[in-house]
C-alpha cells in the first residue's frame, strides 16, 4: 500500500526542462487569466454601455422636460419663427448629442423646430406619456406629449398630459471619445500585473515541485537500488506530504524488515550450517548404511560357504560335535543377520539346568578336565524367560571355548540370577586355568566388528552374534592364569515362592571357596545348611543330629582307616550323595556306593536325590494362588502345622510353570488375577491330564450365585472366601482326604 504511491510519483515525474514548464504554465494559468479577462471585459463593456444609455437617456429625458416647459411658455403667445429660434437656441446649449428639437401639434403637424426637419424624421406616433423609441438607424427619438398648466406642476412618465401638442426630440450615438476605455485599461493592466506574478509564483511552484519531487525520486532509487533507507525531514510541497509521509512509513517499514532479517541472517546461517551438517551425515549414514550392507552381504556370503564346509565335514565330525557346531552355526547367524530376541518359555533355572546337565557335561572329554557348576539360591525364586536352545547353545559356546584354553584342567561355570536396577540379568561366569586364550581368539573376541569367522569358531561366533540381542560377552585372558568369561542376558522374570523341604543338610567338601558356594546354594532349598571342611568335623555332625541329606564331595581316593569308619557312619543315614573327581568315580565307587563325578552336581539332583523327610511320613503339595501378599502370609501360618508342603503363586503364568514341574494336591486359586481370570486359570489346568481329578477351590473375597455357577462351569469344585475361616479351611482338607494330622 506504500510502495504503490511512490512509484507512481517515480514513473510520472517528467518536468525537467523548460518547455515542460511552459506548456504547464499555459495549460494551468494563461488560458484561465484569458478567459477570465474576456468574460471580465465583456461584461464590463455590457455594464458601462448600460450604464452610460441610462445617464443619457435621463439627460434626454431632463432636456425634454426643461425644453417643454420652455415651449409651453411661449405656444401660444409666440409665433413659429419665435418658438423655432427658442428651439434653436436650447439645441446649441445642449450637451447631448442631440439632432434636432421639434413642436408638433395634437394633428402630429409640425409647428417649430431646432433645424431643418428631414420627412423620415416626422412624427407619424401619438402618444400619451413620455415615450423613447428607437429609429432604425439607431437614433433615439423621445416624444413627450405638451399640456395647458404643465408648468404649475411635476411631470410625472405615467400621468396622461391633456392634448395640446408633443415636443420630439431626436439624439444619435456619442461620437466623442468613450470614456469606458480607461476604467477597462486599468482592469487589463490589474489582469496582466496578476498574471505574470501567478506565472511567476506558479513557475516557482513547478521548480519546488521538480526539486521536491527529485529529491523523492532519489530517495526511492537509494532504498530500490542499494536498501539503504532514511526518512525525509526537508519540507515539501503540500501536495507531497501524502507521499512523504507513505515514503517515511515505507523506510520505517523497511527499516523493521532490514532489522529483522538482519536478525534472521546469523538464525538462517546457523540452520544452513546445522542443515549442511546433518546431510553429511546423512550422506555419512547412508555411506555407513551402505557399506554395512555390503559388509553384511560380504558376511552373509561367508556364512553360507561355512555352512557348506560344515554340512560337507560331517562324515568326519562326531555326530554330537556336528550337532553343537551346526546349532551354534544356524544361531550365531539367526542373530546376526535378522532381529531374533532371546525371549523364550518360562523357566526355573535351577530344573531347566539338572534337565541340560548331561548334554553340558558331555562336551567334556572323559577324566581330562574337572567341571563344577556353581549356582545361586536367587535361582530357585523365579522364573525366567529365555529361549531354551540360545541358553543351552550358549552354555555349550562356553564350555568350548574354555576348551580351547591351553593347559587347562579345571572349569567352573557359575549361574546366576541378578536383579538389576532397570531389568533382571542372568549372569554366566566360566573360569578355568591353564594358559589363556590363544591369539587367534583373543583377536576374534576383541573385533570392533565381527569378523568372516570359520566353521570351527561357531561358538566364538554365537556369544558375539547374540550381543545384538542386548547380551554382553567379556573375556579376560592372562598368560600362566587362565581366563574368565562372562555372559550377561536380559531376561524377564516373576517371582516364586519356593517351600524348603529339606530341613537339615550336612556339606563336607575340603575345597573351603567350593564348600562355600555350594553351602550358598543350598541355603535356598534347605531350613538349615551346616558346613565342614575337615574329616574330623564330619562324623560328630552326622551323629548328633538328626540329618535329611548329606553330601559329600569325596577328596582324592585314599585308603585310610578314618573314612572307612566315615563309610560305616554314612550308611546308617538314609540320604547320602557322594560326589567326586570324574577321574576317580570308580576307584571311589568300590568302597561307597552312589558316587557322581562332580560335575553332576546340581540343585535339582539334590532335590531328586533327597527323598522324603523321616519324620514327615507321606506329603502332600497344596499350591495357594493369591496377588496379595497378606493372603499368602495368613495361609502359611494356618497350614504351618500341617504335614503339608506349602507352594505359593501370584500370576497365571507362575501356576503353570509350577504346575509343569509339580504335581499338586489341591489349588486354592484367587479368581482376580494381575494377568488373567482366575476362571480362565481353571479351564486351562483342566485341560492338562494330571489336573483333570485335582480339586480346585476358588479363593475369592465375595461372589453372587452366578458367579459360583460360573465358577462350576469352569472346573472349580468348591468356594472359599476370603478372610481365610482355619475350620472351613480343616474341612476343605478333610473333604479331599487331604492329611491334618499334626507332628
Amino acid at each position: 500500500m506504500l510502495v504503490a504511491p511512490v512509484k507512481s510519483l517515480y514513473s510520472n515525474v517528467t518536468l525537467t526542462d523548460g518547455s515542460n514548464i511552459l506548456t504547464n504554465i499555459f495549460r494551468q494559468v494563461i488560458v484561465p487569466w484569458l478567459l477570465c479577462a474576456v468574460v471580465a471585459g465583456v461584461f464590463l463593456l455590457m455594464w458601462y454601455h448600460s450604464a452610460n444609455r441610462n445617464q443619457q437617456m435621463q439627460q434626454i429625458q431632463q432636456l425634454a422636460v426643461a425644453t417643454s416647459y420652455a415651449v409651453q411658455a411661449s405656444l401660444a403667445a409666440d409665433s413659429p419663427q419665435v418658438l423655432a429660434d427658442k428651439l434653436e437656441q436650447i439645441y446649441y446649449s445642449s450637451a447631448q448629442l442631440v439632432q434636432f428639437i421639434a413642436v408638433y401639434d395634437a394633428q402630429l403637424q409640425l409647428i417649430a423646430s431646432s433645424g431643418t426637419v428631414e420627412p423620415a424624421s416626422t412624427l407619424n406616433f401619438a402618444t400619451e406619456f413620455y415615450q423613447v423609441k428607437t429609429l432604425p438607424d439607431a437614433t433615439q427619438l423621445t416624444v413627450l406629449p405638451l399640456s395647458a398648466g404643465i408648468s404649475s406642476r411635476q411631470l410625472a412618465d405615467t400621468e396622461p398630459l391633456p392634448e395640446s401638442g408633443y415636443l420630439a426630440i431626436r439624439s444619435g450615438p456619442d461620437a466623442a471619445t468613450p470614456v469606458w476605455l480607461m476604467p477597462v485599461s486599468l482592469l487589463i493592466v490589474a489582469m496582466v500585473m496578476g498574471l505574470l506574478i501567478s506565472i511567476r509564483a506558479l513557475k516557482h511552484a513547478q521548480q519546488r515541485l521538480i526539486l521536491d519531487t527529485e529529491l523523492m525520486v532519489h530517495h526511492w532509487q537509494r532504498l530500490q537500488n542499494t536498501g539503504q533507507y532514511r526518512q525525509i525531514d526537508e519540507p515539501l510541497l503540500p501536495v507531497l506530504k501524502p507521499l512523504q509521509q507513505a515514503f517515511n512509513a515505507l523506510a520505517e517499514v523497511v527499516s523493521q524488515k532490514q532489522q529483522m532479517t538482519e536478525q534472521l541472517i546469523p538464525q538462517l546461517n546457523q540452520q544452513l550450517q546445522q542443515a549442511e551438517r546433518q546431510q553429511t551425515e546423512l550422506q555419512q549414514q547412508q555411506q555407513q548404511i551402505k557399506a554395512s550392507q555390503q559388509r553384511q552381504q560380504a558376511q552373509l556370503q561367508h556364512w553360507f560357504a561355512e555352512s557348506l564346509l560344515l554340512w560337507q565335514r560331517a562324515g568326519q565330525l562326531p555326530p554330537d560335535q556336528l550337532r553343537r557346531l551346526t546349532q551354534m552355526h544356524l544361531l550365531a547367524g539367526s542373530y546376526q543377520f535378522t532381529d531374533k530376541n532371546m525371549h523364550g518359555q518360562p523357566l526355573v533355572l535351577c530344573n531347566w539346568l539338572g534337565e541340560h546337565l548331561d548334554e553340558l557335561n558331555g562336551i567334556l572329554p572323559s577324566g581330562a578336565v574337572s567341571l563344577d557348576w556353581l549356582e545361586h539360591p536367587a535361582n530357585l525364586a523365579c522364573t525366567l524367560s529365555v529361549c531354551h536352545h540360545t541358553l543351552s547353545s550358549l552354555l555349550q559356546a562356553l564350555l568350548m571355548l574354555c576348551l580351547r584354553v591351553e593347559d587347562v584342567s579345571k572349569i567352573a561355570v557359575a549361574v546366576q540370577l541378578e536383579d538389576a536396577e532397570l531389568q533382571p540379568v542372568l549372569k554366566i561366569t566360566a573360569r578355568c586355568n591353564g594358559n589363556g586364550l590363544s591369539d587367534h581368539c583373543r583377536e576374534l573376541i576383541t573385533a570392533a566388528d565381527l569378523p568372516p569367522l570359520s566353521w570351527c569358531d561357531s561358538n566364538i561366533a554365537l556369544l558375539i552374534a547374540v550381543q545384538r540381542a542386548g547380551a554382553r560377552f567379556t573375556a579376560q585372558s592372562l598368560d600362566g592364569l587362565g581366563c574368565i568369561l562372562q555372559l550377561a542376558i536380559p531376561v524377564q522374570t516373576e517371582r516364586l515362592s519356593v517351600a524348603k523341604e529339606i530341613q537339615q543338610i550336612v556339606l563336607f567338601d575340603s575345597n573351603a571357596e567350593r564348600g562355600q558356594q555350594h553351602a550358598n546354594a543350598l541355603n535356598g532349598l534347605a531350613g538349615q545348611v551346616t558346613l565342614c571342611n575337615r574329616l574330623s568335623e564330619l562324623e560328630p555332625l552326622i551323629e548328633s543330629r538328626i540329618v535329611d541329606l548329606v553330601l559329600i564331595f569325596l577328596p582324592p581316593a585314599a585308603a585310610s582307616s578314618a573314612w572307612q569308619k566315615i563309610q560305616h557312619v554314612l550308611q546308617q543315614q538314609p540320604c547320602v550323595l557322594c560326589f567326586a573327581a570324574a577321574g576317580e568315580v570308580q576307584t571311589w565307587q568300590r568302597s561307597m556306593p552312589n558316587v557322581l563325578a562332580n560335575q553332576q552336581f546340581c540343585l535339582a539332583e539334590v532335590q531328586a536325590k533327597a527323598g522324603p523327610r523321616p519324620n514327615a511320613g507321606k506329603q502332600q503339595h497344596i499350591l495357594v494362588v493369591d496377588d496379595n501378599e497378606t493372603n499368602l502370609a495368613f495361609v502359611q501360618v494356618l497350614l504351618k502345622n500341617k504335614p503339608l508342603i506349602l507352594h505359593t503363586a501370584t500370576s497365571a503364568s507362575q501356576v503353570f510353570s509350577l504346575c509343569h514341574q509339580q504335581q499338586f494336591d489341591m489349588i486354592l486359586l484367587d479368581i482376580q488375577l494381575p494377568d488373567i481370570s482366575g476362571v480362565d486359570v481353571a479351564k486351562q489346568l483342566r485341560q492338562m491330564p494330571e489336573y483333570q481329578q485335582v480339586p480346585i477351590v476358588a479363593f475369592t473375597a465375595h461372589a453372587t450365585p452366578a458367579e459360583i455357577e460360573s465358577y462350576r462351569e469352569a472346573g472349580m469344585d468348591d468356594i472359599i472366601f476370603k478372610p481365610l475361616e482355619p475350620s472351613r479351611l480343616d474341612s476343605l482338607l478333610a473333604r479331599f482326604a487331604l492329611a491334618t494330622r499334626q507332628h
